[in-house]
C-alpha cells in the first residue's frame, strides 16, 4: 500500500511498493491522491460487502491464495509458467508460492514439471481436477454474490456491471502493460 503524505498544495509527495520492498518517489497531483483514496474506498468497502455476504464453504476461501492461484493458473491452462515467473505475477515470493504449490500438489489441483533442458526451472500447471475444483467454486461464490445482489436495486446492480467489467478492463490493460515492461 502506498504511503501518502501532504507536501504542498496541490501536489502530494507517495512512496510506492515496487518489487519485493523496494521504494520510489513519485509526485503525485490532488487528482490522482483523490481517484487512490476513491479506489482503497471501494477496495474496503468491496472487501467487507463479500465477508458479510459470501459463505465461505470451501477449503480454499474467496480472498485464499489457494482461491487465488487456482484462478490465475486457469489463465495459463496451454501456457507453460515457471514458479518464478508466476510468484511475480501473483505478487508473493517464490517461497510462499512453493509452499502453496506443495499444498495445491497433495491435493492433485496443480502439478509440478522440470525443464528438459535446464532441470532448475520448475513449470507449474493446474490439473482437470483442479479446474474442476475450481469451477465447483466459482459456482458457490457466483451463487452467494447473485443472492447478495437481490437486496441491490435492479439500475445499481446494471451500474455495478458496468463498473466491474471497466475495472476488469483496466487491471487487464495494466497487467499487460507491466508483463511487457519486465519482459521488454
Amino acid at each position: 500500500m502506498a504511503t501518502v503524505a501532504f507536501v504542498d498544495n496541490p501536489v502530494f509527495l507517495c512512496y510506492t511498493g515496487a518489487k519485493y520492498g523496494e521504494r520510489r518517489r513519485v509526485m503525485a497531483d490532488r487528482q490522482e491522491v483523490e481517484i487512490a483514496r476513491d479506489f482503497l474506498n471501494f477496495m474496503v468497502n468491496y472487501y467487507a460487502m463479500t465477508k458479510r455476504h459470501i459463505v465461505e464453504t470451501n477449503q480454499y476461501r474467496f480472498h485464499s491464495h489457494g482461491f487465488s492461484m487456482l484462478y490465475a493458473l486457469r489463465s495459463f491452462r496451454d501456457t507453460p509458467v515457471t514458479m518464478s515467473r508466476f510468484a511475480g505475477e501473483m505478487g508473493i515470493t517464490k517461497q510462499q508460492l512453493t509452499k502453496l504449490v506443495n499444498d495445491l500438489e497433495q491435493q492433485n489441483f496443480v502439478r509440478r514439471s522440470h525443464n528438459k533442458d535446464n532441470r532448475r526451472q520448475v513449470y507449474i500447471e493446474i490439473t482437470d481436477e483442479g479446474c474442476a475444483h475450481l469451477e465447483r467454486m466459482i459456482g458457490e461464490i457466483l451463487h452467494e454474490i447473485t443472492r447478495s445482489l437481490e437486496d441491490i436495486a435492479p439500475e445499481d446492480r446494471v451500474r455495478l456491471g458496468e463498473c466491474a467489467r471497466t475495472m476488469v478492463e483496466i487491471f487487464r490493460r495494466d497487467a499487460e502493460n507491466c508483463r511487457a515492461r519486465d519482459n521488454g
